[in-house]
């Protein structure tokens, strides 16, 4: 395996160590209860790809019992809304009741974004995100279009050979000093151009319809066909984030609480996509916890200790160095270079600390690179291969990323290598550790060349006064979605609020804070904001050591 792609690279460092998602409200308090709620989570290998492909698909949402404690259906819906009565979709969902002897508040809409199956979320995490308090609530995940089991699927490869095939290609990443900055982009360029046409050629006609503004057309029609006037509630993740915000652009008055976690800046991403130096602010910090946790877990907790978090990161810079002079071999004809060490910390600061322990597996692999000895760590960061699509757990795909990402953005194109390079350096600049990943990102939608169905425009959409109440959450630390984004869309929604985490990583998904669950609880419940300023802290930071002074050390 080649770990050049951040979304592949994150999905194999997350399947290494859990596939347990940090349970958004139960905080693992309990194992089991006497109802056996938390037990009614279903396995991963207990999930059948071909089931919801057996189901009939049908204009109104005729729910059927499946997998003992949940309900399944399929919804069929427009391809194209301008068309109603011609080629259509169909969603697949799954519910997970509402606790019968409650009283009944509705439904909450689950939603991660970027290839993640919402109805695996729902099957594997369903009970958690009602207990304790939220069990009056049906908990419902669909998948978006192109994704898990709604068809049309979004597929780019004849098989997962070629995929896997395609992904082991990529060029070194952007930045990377053992080749020059025009070269690299031109490879990586190449590399995109090659997924964007494979795209094309295998959903061409498909693919201009799974934009986030179909996506959240689609939500309305979902909440229609339940027999609602409005969305009860809303959680969207990271990119999920920008879902939400379309909905609430569209349907200002029909929804009553969004809860967006990990936000993206949807005028930005409407425009020229967020992909700017103002998208990775956070980043340099989120690597920064690296060196503070790390030193002040001590020799005994971090294999990559010093005794300050200025040497920890001066150990790290020695062994980059070393790295690109000579990297080190790995079993199975592997090489640990510069890219390979630069993708896995892309990846490791989204989910850091309990329960992924990205950061003690990243300390891990850093002694075994210093001493150039391949031990469990490193042999452990090649041993997983490509997720395959669709799959059971809570892996996104790198095709739909792309996919998503490019036709939501205005169209990018460049004529020549060069004319990047002053974007690039701008990238480096801000976050040397990982803003090439970001950089890639744009890079590739130079290279996609279906543009969407419906142009969004953001500019001025998302100044909004709404019926319902939206919660932004992030995270001082978080490395794509920084908390100014947050502050900056709740600036333009009337009536919002912001809550702040003193946390690291990608949204507030991969740890725990008792705090904001009771934030939630309160929302959801109560329909109350936090006070304005509150801060809820990350309750098991990485090393389990506090996070310390973000500020990057020189």
């Amino acid at each position: 395996m080649k770990l050049t792609n951040f979304y592949t690279s994150l999905a194999a460092l997350l399947f290494l160590f859990s596939h347990v998602i940090a349970a958004p409200q139960a905080q693992e308090k309990r194992d089991t209860t006497s109802s056996g709620v938390l037990t009614d989570k279903i396995p991963e290998d207990k999930i059948d790809l071909t089931y919801f492909s057996k189901l009939p698909s049908h204009t109104t949402l005729k729910w059927v019992s499946c997998y003992d404690h949940y309900y399944c259906s399929r919804l069929t819906v427009p391809l194209d809304y301008n068309k109603p009565h011609g080629d259509k979709v169909q969603l697949a969902l799954v519910k997970y009741p509402a606790k019968k002897h409650l009283k009944y508040k509705g439904s909450l809409y689950l939603q991660i974004g970027l290839g993640v199956s919402a109805t695996n979320l729902v099957l594997g995490y369903g009970p958690d995100f009602q207990v304790p308090t939220l069990e009056g609530y049906d908990i419902i995940g669909w998948d978006v279009r192109g994704v898990g089991q709604s068809t049309p699927f979004l597929t780019c490869f004849p098989d997962e050979k070629a995929r896997q095939a395609y992904a082991n290609s990529a060029p070194k990443v952007l930045g990377d000093p053992s080749v020059s900055l025009h070269k690299g982009i031109e490879q990586n360029l190449h590399h995109a151009k090659v997924l964007g046409q494979a795209c094309k050629e295998r959903s061409g006609k498909f693919l201009p319809y799974i934009d986030t503004v179909h996506n959240a057309k689609d939500l309305h029609t979902i909440m229609k066909a339940t027999g609602a006037k409005k969305v009860d509630a809303f959680w969207g993740y990271h990119y999920a984030t920008l879902l939400g915000e379309t909905y609430a652009a569209l349907y200002p008055h029909e929804f009553d609480q969004l809860i967006l976690d990990g936000v993206v800046d949807g005028e930005k991403q409407y425009d020229e996509g967020d992909f700017g130096p103002s998208s990775i602010l956070g980043a340099e910090k989120a690597v920064q916890a690296f060196f503070n946790t790390c030193s002040g877990a001590g020799p005994a907790g971090c294999p990559f200790y010093e005794p300050t978090p200025q040497l920890v990161k001066k150990r790290y810079q020695k062994l980059e160095a070393q790295l690109i002079k000579s990297p080190v071999s790995v079993p199975k004809g592997h090489f640990f270079d510069y890219s390979v060490l630069h993708n896995l910390l892309a990846g490791a600061v989204t989910a850091p600390g309990e329960p992924f322990y990205l950061y003690p597996f990243l300390a891990g692999v850093l002694q075994e690179a210093e001493n150039r000895t391949a031990g469990p760590n490193l042999e452990g960061l090649f041993s997983v291969g490509l997720t395959p699509t669709p799959s059971t757990g809570t892996d996104g795909s790198f095709e739909y990323s792309n996919a998503i990402q490019c036709l939501d953005a205005d169209p990018y194109r460049i004529n020549h290598p060069d004319e990047f390079i002053p974007y690039l350096k701008s990238m480096l600049k801000t976050s040397p550790s990982i803003g090439f990943q970001v950089a890639q990102m744009k890079l590739s939608c130079a290279g996609w060349i279906v543009p969407a169905a419906e142009n969004f425009c953001g500019k001025g959409k998302f100044n909004l006064n709404t019926r319902g109440k939206v919660l932004f959450v992030g995270n001082t630390a978080d490395p794509y979605v920084p908390l100014e984004n947050a502050e900056i869309m709740s600036h333009k929604f009337k009536n919002s609020r912001v809550l702040t985490l003193n946390a690291v990583g990608f949204s507030s998904l991969p740890f725990k804070s008792d705090c904001r669950v009771k934030v939630v609880e309160n929302f959801l419940n109560h329909d109350l904001y936090p006070a304005p300023g509150t801060v809820c802290q990350e309750d098991n930071p990485p090393f389990g050591v506090p996070l310390g002074d973000l500020q990057p050390t020189h």
